[in-house]
């Protein structure tokens, strides 16, 4: 499992790298707090998976990060994925790093 941190995954966005953010949150968990993603729930991930188009990187990320982690070990292991990224402390990292602006009440 590879992480990248708020910073690069900022970065590539903004260069506008080959990157998919993908926030894998249940709806009611990005309701009220989000950044531009791709939306997948956790549970829908592995069968949206192949539909995805093509990138260089497809960063997942939740809240922490933890279940971002879980899935991207499944999603390598079960369809040897070798452009699966981890946003490295979730969504509260980037608030942290990235934009301190955000609020998640």
């Amino acid at each position: 499992m590879k992480l990248l941190s708020p910073q690069e995954v900022h970065l590539a966005l903004q260069v506008q790298k080959d990157v998919l953010l993908v926030d894998i949150r249940e709806p009611y968990e990005y309701q009220n707090c989000q950044i531009e993603a791709l939306r997948i729930p956790m549970a829908d991930f592995a069968t949206t998976f192949p539909t995805l188009p093509s990138h260089e990187q497809i960063v997942i990320m939740c809240q922490s990060g933890r279940r971002a982690e879980a899935l991207a070990n499944f999603i390598e292991t079960e369809f040897s994925a070798t452009n699966i990224y981890v946003l490295d402390g979730g969504l509260n990292a980037w608030i942290t790093e990235v934009d301190p602006q955000l609020s998640c009440e």
